[in-house]
């Protein structure tokens, strides 16, 4: 029995042997020699003490992992622009978020009575995005903007005006390429096409918030009684404390001279095809369902006015259409970022 197991042993020493690579048997050979015979030292059991190190010099060089450099993206804040006029001197709020230095814009105008807290989803929608900044603005007398002179009125023209200086500064530290987008609500919309003719190639595109073309007389009716008979004179101070805009506005909105830019009139309503005129740049409509004011034959009628215009319809809305995640990612996609 102790015969076999020996036997056993010395073959699977001559195994291991022949698989190592050594030419004499196994049993021959001690640790010590055999350590020997491959260079190594004879003493096996190393001290800590007598570990070698390489020197510095001779360290392998690791490749240097190239990594994407890290932009600084700027949460929501609000910054002012000054204006003058002859009105004097006063402040345009905008607030502003993503990379500042980005060469992809987005201008957002908010409806008649609104502020540019109603773009606060896109703002956060467009933080992951390192290629794109996201500008939203007060018209006077609205948020954090500066009420005009007691002397002036709210006037589309004053609008306009203020917009296209804002415009010129956002615009004056960025190439001729930038890709500068204007998104407008309702009213926004239409200071968005009237831009188009100022400000002409500066501008790539424009995205229009339940708005066409053409307004029927018919909605606009609608709309500026409700105001009348749902704000009543004692609520018109509380209502305008509570939408942060003067109660100067809520009046001259009402006022046939407040839209003071030129249009055409018909049997249908106000018609603003002038205005886009010449327009080389990508147009976008985003429209409710259920809108009054931006309804199914308004956007017909853009279709067949505006070649190559871009619709998406959103279902179960009115007028203005939310931004809803559908509608921030179907603004994304228009800008192409990904």
């Amino acid at each position: 029995m102790k015969r076999k197991l020996y036997d056993s042993l010395v073959d699977l020493r001559l195994i291991v042997s022949k698989v190592l690579g050594f030419t004499q048997e196994i049993k021959y050979i001690t640790p010590v020699t055999t350590a020997e015979k491959f260079g190594f030292v004879s003493d096996l059991f190393h001290t800590p003490s007598e570990v070698l190190e390489l020197d510095t010099k001779e360290e392998l060089s690791r490749p240097e992992v190239l990594t994407k450099p890290k932009i600084d993206l700027t949460l929501p804040e609000t910054r002012y622009f000054d204006i003058a006029d002859e009105g004097g001197n006063r402040k345009l709020a905008y607030s502003i978020s993503g990379n500042i230095n980005a060469e992809k814009v987005l201008l957002c105008l908010p409806g008649l009575l609104e502020t540019k807290d109603s773009f606060s989803a896109l703002h956060t929608h467009f933080l992951r995005f390192e290629d794109c900044k996201v500008v939203s603005v007060d018209f006077p007398g609205r948020g954090d903007s500066e009420s005009i002179a007691l002397f002036q009125n709210y006037t589309m023209s004053l609008y306009l005006s203020d917009i296209q200086s804002l415009i010129k500064m956002l615009l004056s530290n960025h190439s001729s390429s930038t890709q500068f987008t204007i998104l407008g609500t309702s009213m926004g919309g239409v200071l968005a096409m009237y831009l188009t003719k100022a400000l002409g190639k500066r501008i790539s595109e424009i995205i229009l918030n339940d708005i066409a073309l053409t307004v029927n007389w018919t909605a606009l009716y609608s709309l500026y009684k409700s105001m009348k008979n749902e704000v009543g004179f004692k609520e018109v101070k509380q209502l305008a404390k509570d939408l942060r805009v003067d109660e100067r506005a809520f009046t001259d909105v009402q006022l046939p001279g407040h839209f003071d830019l030129s249009y055409k009139a018909d049997v249908w309503g106000m018609n603003f095809h002038e205005a886009m005129e010449g327009y080389k740049g990508k147009v976008a409509l985003i429209y409710g369902a259920d809108s009054k004011i931006c309804t199914r034959q308004r956007v017909i009628s853009a279709k067949a006015a505006i070649p190559g215009l871009i619709t998406f319809v959103v279902e179960n809305a009115g007028h203005p259409v939310p931004f809803t995640p559908q509608v921030c990612e179907f603004i994304q996609l228009q800008m192409k970022l990904k």
